[in-house]
């Protein structure tokens, strides 16, 4: 249900199994572009909003927005498309795209410890491919993307296959067969270690659990 809601707020089409039609996101130029799809949402915003009020929720929300532009723009990311609390963001590759997701987890964790609190926020990551249109893109791979966020935990990078291999980097426990709203075949996902390197690391300098390039 929740991923459905996060392809509906989105202009996507329901039916993330079936044929594009190019309307899901406006009208198709018939281009096919192969592109790293990145969807952010903030987990329990509305929960969040009641118990802090508007004013402090809009200052959260301008700061979380402006942290994750700020973030989306050093990576070379595209900004597609924002729906309130939460982004969809189009990566040339793989890596950039997944240096980014790392990124801003690393970035909310270091304002918790700093400042007292940032809000939780999944990630999802899909690598594929999709239709230019005149709004952005659209497709199956779009749809898949979206469903992968909204799998995800807050404070969780959530990354398929492709999306893995394309960036060279391993999941953190392997990857497993999920089954997603929509979706016809499980998919192989994995979840990304993102913590950054400490003192207490092994002898590599590398957390536990951390996505790492394979050798």
């Amino acid at each position: 249900v929740e991923a459905a809601m996060v392809a509906a707020r989105l202009g996507l089409a329901a039916d993330a199994g079936g044929p594009d039609d190019g309307r899901s996101v406006g009208r198709s130029d018939g281009r096919r572009a192969s592109r790293t799809f990145l969807f952010t949402d903030m987990v329990r915003s509305t929960s969040l909003l009641e118990a802090i009020g508007d004013d402090a929720w809009a200052d959260l929300r301008a700061w979380h927005d402006a942290t994750l532009r700020a973030l989306f723009t050093e990576h070379g990311g595209d900004e597609i498309d924002h729906a309130g609390d939460g982004f969809f963001v189009v990566f040339a590759t793989a890596g950039a795209a997944m240096a980014c997701a790392i990124a801003i987890q690393r970035a909310l964790a270091n304002q918790r410890r700093t400042a007292g609190f940032a809000p939780a926020v999944r990630i999802g990551l899909h690598a594929g491919e999709a239709t230019r249109t005149d709004q952005g893109y659209a497709g199956r791979d779009v749809h898949l993307a979206a469903r992968i966020a909204a799998r995800a935990g807050g404070g969780e990078i959530l990354a398929s296959a492709s999306a893995l291999e394309g960036s060279a980097v391993q999941a953190a426990g392997g990857l497993q067969p999920v089954e997603l709203p929509g979706i016809r075949e499980p998919v192989r996902l994995g979840r990304v270690g993102w913590q950054a390197p400490t003192a207490s690391s092994g002898r590599s300098g590398e957390p536990r659990g951390s996505a790492r390039p394979r050798r």
